[in-house]
């Protein structure tokens, strides 16, 4: 995925008190850029009536993808793949994967210099999608390494590996593959083959030694064990808080009030917003625009993922977006730009147009931020664009049925 990195932002003209739902609004001074002759077709500062608006945890009940098969195996019969062939015969992986592959707690009390090795192979998208070797130090699993992506065929990494001096005695450690909202062989975006990751022959031993305190060659089923599935919960709702509202005092937030310290976005979530989807007859173009504030860290793979629909049905990924901007800073990108749904349509009509965020992190959460909670707070959603009949809101049952 190409992820855009936010560090600050100028705050921007509000639209103001506008009612929660019009069919068409007027524009304030400015609102649009000069020479546009287009129409507002919907504008929702969150200070009304949001029940169209739907929320859905997309992390339950997902499956993991760590498991013993004989495909492109390094040694014998079977090796390690997280992987699958749901999305091409050469087999691959999907959009936001967060996949674990644990070793069996081993006692290395005995063990002057102990050593992981392995071998691997893996196709994954370059500085985005990584695979890392996790091991606990104070009862927290830290990298290892800085993760492997990109393109690499079979190899075994040999004697000089992965020292676990240092870490928890007995030692747990893990393989964790991670991959973002976009560009897999899910979308067609990046397509692997064999992808993402595959290890054999995982071996701890003593480097001096030579004592060998674990191997798993998988010829005999795997001795170690995929998972867990993740369920992240649902966790966005509107919250009363001027601070980091756009125009006071409501926004949406995905994260937990009740955590301590207050204001954190809990771990393995998956979580998205749905907009109303609004029926634009025979609109033939149409931008999506929100107001939308960042606390979200740069040094991990959390972010908030953007995808828009002109039929109602069939959402494409348009950007993600992480960073920090402060006590005040709001994206100005998605609020004067905004995002074009319009690109998606067949033909030249737009039928139905709605918007999605997806709230990704990874399994240590984000935040709180110095501006108060962490995550992003969405506020003063409105679409503009050109048309040929009047524009009207339709149910949330075109979205509801791909969840069916």
């Amino acid at each position: 995925m190409r992820k855009l990195a936010i560090t600050s932002a100028v705050l921007v003209l509000c639209l103001g008190t506008a009612a929660a739902k019009i069919e068409v609004a007027e524009p304030a001074a400015g609102f649009l850029e000069p020479g546009r002759d287009n129409t507002v077709f919907w504008f929702d500062d969150m200070e009304g009536d949001v029940s169209q608006y739907r929320t859905v945890d997309l992390t339950t009940c997902l499956p993991y993808h760590f498991h013993v098969d004989t495909y492109m195996a390094y040694e014998g019969t079977y090796s390690w793949w997280c992987g699958s062939f749901d999305y091409d015969t050469d087999g691959g992986y999907g959009n936001s994967w967060d996949d674990r592959l644990l070793l069996p707690e081993v006692d290395l009390s005995t063990a002057v210099y102990p050593v992981l090795t392995f071998a691997y192979r893996q196709d994954s998208e370059v500085g985005y999608d990584f695979t890392y070797l996790q091991a606990k130090r104070e009862g927290v699993f830290m990298d290892l390494d800085w993760g492997y992506d990109g393109v690499r065929p079979w190899r075994d990494i040999g004697v000089y590996g992965y020292v676990l001096v240092g870490c928890d005695n007995p030692v747990s450690v893990r393989f964790r593959f991670l991959s973002d909202g976009a560009w897999s062989d899910q979308d067609g975006l990046y397509l692997s083959i064999g992808g993402a990751f595959m290890c054999d022959i995982i071996k701890v031993f003593d480097y001096y030694g030579g004592y060998v305190y674990f191997c798993d060659d998988v010829e005999s089923g795997g001795l170690c064990s995929p998972g867990p599935v993740l369920c992240g919960g649902d966790h966005w709702h509107l919250i009363d808080d001027p601070n980091p509202a756009f125009s006071d005092p409501r926004s949406w937030w995905c994260g937990d009030p009740a955590t301590i310290p207050p204001g954190l976005v809990p771990p393995n979530l998956y979580n998205a917003l749905f907009s109303p989807v609004v029926d634009l007859s025979c609109a033939t173009s149409c931008t999506v625009h929100f107001a939308a504030h960042f606390a979200i860290p740069t040094i991990d793979n959390d972010y908030c993922a953007y995808y828009g629909t002109c039929d109602g049905a069939t959402y494409y990924w348009l950007a993600s977006y992480w960073g920090d901007m402060g006590l005040t800073g709001w994206c100005t990108t998605a609020y004067n730009r905004g995002f074009d749904i319009g690109q998606f349509c067949q033909g030249d009509l737009v039928e139905a147009a709605g918007f999605q965020w997806v709230m990704a992190t990874t399994d240590n959460g984000c935040g709180p931020s110095l501006a108060g909670p962490a995550g992003i707070m969405i506020d003063d959603v409105w679409m503009e664009g050109t048309e040929c009949s009047p524009a009207e809101d339709v149910g949330w049952g075109r979205i509801k049925a791909m969840y069916r």
